[in-house]
């Protein structure tokens, strides 16, 4: 499994950091299918992306969008 961790920002300009975690090449070489990435906020908050640049927090419903570190 390969992690990504990248900056994102609500509307109040609170940042938060939001963890993707993909599967590696390896595990689907060996028969396994392919899964979407799953993201998590540092506080263990389940994230779902709603396209390239936003996030929406599963358990409040808030926005953030990603920035620049």
């Amino acid at each position: 499994m390969t992690t990504h961790v990248f900056t994102a920002e609500d509307a109040s300009g609170r940042r938060c950091r939001i963890q993707v975690n993909r599967a590696d090449d390896a595990e689907a070489a060996h028969g396994k299918a392919a899964q979407a990435p799953t993201y998590v906020l540092e506080d263990g908050s389940h994230v779902r992306r709603v396209d390239n640049d936003t996030f929406q927090i599963l358990g409040t419903g808030a926005y953030v969008t990603r920035v620049a570190d």
